[in-house]
């Protein structure tokens, strides 16, 4: 089979499916954002599109592809494709397609349904990718995936990759923490890499954290933590001056640094408070820094604080936080006794602070059962749901080298070595 080699200095094409807020395109962007051109995002709900075109197309300027349709809709292949024709010389120009096909089927959070239609997603994400031939492809996911249902899900996966054209050599599941890519957050999360023929392997992403050098909740949100209960903010505090490397880049924006883009360093967005009640306050006030509800006095909890609430833990300042989902009130400030913002879960996850979140901060309670929190994806759901972009970074780090070495043209001698071979 005869490969076509780019030359190292080309840009390489990625495309970012169920790609939410961006987490994917924010980090392939933020590993080499001259050498990797986003082409094309697809999402289902119109307010990861809004959050998504204002950060890439409005902030960022750049020209891409973006359409919001269901990916099990007939026609989604057809369309997509089209989209790509229209900004590349060809479908097969893509380099790398990436995304998280939902999970919630598979999460440990909430009820686990093996008949939940959103587990058999990837099949579609699959479909796509036979599409568009990229040289690679990843899906990320949940750690569940790989043992619910006695591993059913990865057996079809591989399944239906061995039936693709071109052939894949399929890599996973690979287990990765996002603390040790410098991600303040406890994160576990599996991956899988499908490495066309002809393309190396990747089969691992080196740490670049150990676990005593992990960032904190102190060192990533510590300069948020002046607002109280019922506030909001649009500004930073004086009296809360960013004092770690991990708040300085936050504030200053890592990606605006690349481009080159200024701008106003006292603005501050999706910092608001909840309107918490005083016994929610009281009881958020006794939970102790690292635990749940049960650390909570007996007395106090059967009789002013008891609530039917299952989980709920308050960060310890001197470690990552615990798993950031959508639902906000999962979490309390280690500091001051309530939930945390938008920003400050952003922040969690590596999302710089110029990063704005679109669409309502939330949409209520109600679990699974709130079909509102679907239909608007509330900002707290987009940050809850997204790859963080300092993981997504060494993931693009990784696929870059793999480019370049696949493009480095072969020596005489060695042309010669494979003659005589043959």
């Amino acid at each position: 089979m005869v490969l076509t080699l780019s030359n190292p200095s080309n840009t390489y094409n990625f495309v970012d499916l169920f790609c939410g807020a961006g987490g994917f395109t924010e980090g392939f962007l933020l590993a080499d954002h001259q050498r990797f051109r986003l082409v094309a995002a697809s999402d289902i709900n119109e307010t990861a599109m809004l959050t998504h075109t204002e950060r890439y197309k409005k902030q960022l300027g750049l020209d891409y592809f973006f359409l919001a349709k269901d990916i099990t809709d007939q026609d989604f292949v057809d369309v997509f494709v089209q989209g790509i024709e229209n900004l590349c010389s060809s479908q097969n120009s893509i380099d790398i397609v990436c995304g998280g096909p939902p999970c919630q089927g598979f999460s440990i959070f909430g009820a686990r349904q093996e008949e939940d239609p959103r587990n058999s997603l990837f099949h579609y994400y699959l479909r796509v990718i036979e599409e568009l031939k990229p040289k690679y492809f990843i899906m990320e996911n949940v750690p569940g995936l790989a043992y619910m249902y006695h591993g059913k899900a990865v057996r079809k996966i591989y399944e239906q990759v061995s039936k693709m054209s071109p052939r894949y050599n399929l890599v996973g599941p690979i287990f990765i923490n996002s603390a040790n890519f410098g991600v303040p957050q406890v994160r576990e999360r599996i991956l899988f890499i499908g490495c066309r023929e002809g393309m190396p392997k990747i089969e691992t992403f080196p740490a670049l954290y150990t676990s005593d050098v992990y960032v904190s909740c102190a060192e990533a949100i510590h300069d948020l933590s002046f607002l109280q209960a019922w506030e909001k903010a649009n500004k930073y505090s004086n009296e809360f001056q960013a004092t770690t490397q991990f708040q300085n880049e936050s504030r200053h924006g890592r990606l605006f640094k690349k481009f080159n883009i200024s701008h106003d360093q006292e603005q501050l967005f999706n910092h608001e408070a909840a309107n918490h009640s005083p016994e929610v306050i009281a009881r958020f006030a006794m939970i102790q820094k690292g635990k749940g509800l049960e650390s909570i006095p007996r007395p106090l909890w059967e009789k002013y604080l008891k609530t039917e609430k299952k989980w709920c833990v308050k960060l310890d300042d001197t470690k990552p936080a615990y798993t950031v989902v959508t639902l906000p009130d999962d979490f309390v400030h280690y500091a001051t006794p309530r939930i945390l913002t938008v920003r400050e879960m952003a922040r969690l996850q590596s999302f710089d602070d110029t990063f704005i979140f679109h669409g309502p901060r939330a949409t209520g309670g109600g679990g699974a059962g709130n079909k509102k929190r679907r239909i608007e994806l509330p900002q707290y759901t987009q940050v809850g749901n997204a790859v963080p972009p300092l993981v997504s970074k060494a993931i693009a780090e990784q696929f870059l080298k793999a480019l370049d070495s696949s493009a480095i043209p072969i020596s005489s001698s060695k042309k010669a070595r494979l003659r005589r071979v043959v």
